[in-house]
């Protein structure tokens, strides 16, 4: 899996604040896709709120039954703000190709291009004194330490689907269109789509 972050104004990608937004997000997403804790980046469960390892298998991941390979593309869209707290809505838009196998042992592959659609919300608090990490970028698609500092998680949803997610599903829906899927929709073929490069990625040589 490879996370490409789009830059906009709400959130600056290699300041502490990204830093972490970025590594909690992709965290989660991996952990859900392996049903563990275990597979987030160093330091992700200190950072998360009581019962994340239940949220994150609340449902059965694609990887549990098939070979997946995918790139999600994440794009900051709104931000609320008070005092040591912080709340940010997150755009995801997605290519995804999950491998079918047939009785007679052949293989196709599912190909998956998603808009941008289904909001992430995560919301967090600055504790303590340990800052996140800055000016994290490179070619490595994730990080060899803690990205976390002593913040901490208070709220994440990986997919808004609910009525409370309506007004920001429709303001994800409205952007332009991701210009790096080859096609929205669902087409099968003999091979799986090619998974980008991380974007900004993280440093080779950890900090």
């Amino acid at each position: 899996m490879s996370f490409r972050w789009i830059p906009t104004n709400v959130l600056g990608l290699e300041t502490p604040e990204g830093s972490f937004v970025r590594a909690y997000t992709e965290s989660f997403e991996l952990a859900f896709e392996g049903q563990s804790m275990e597979w987030g980046y160093p330091g992700f469960a200190a950072a998360s709120p009581p019962g994340t390892d239940e949220r994150i298998r609340l449902v059965a991941s694609d990887s549990q039954t098939s070979r997946v390979v995918n790139t999600l593309f994440l794009r900051p869209l709104r931000r609320e703000d008070s005092d040591d707290r912080s709340r940010l809505i997150v755009c995801r838009s997605e290519l995804l190709s999950i491998e079918q196998r047939s009785d007679g042992g052949g293989v196709t592959w599912r190909n998956i291009g998603n808009r941008w659609a289904y909001p992430i919300t995560i919301e967090f608090v600055r504790t303590g004194e340990r800052l996140p990490p800055a000016d994290q970028h490179g070619p490595q698609t994730t990080p060899f330490t803690s990205m976390f500092g002593s913040w901490q998680v208070s709220f994440f949803d990986r997919l808004g689907m609910g009525p409370e997610n309506r007004a920001d599903h429709i303001a994800c829906n409205a952007l332009p269109p991701n210009p790096d899927l080859p096609r929205v929709g669902v087409e099968t073929g003999p091979e799986p789509w090619p998974v980008l490069p991380p974007s900004p990625g993280w440093p080779a040589n950890g900090l």
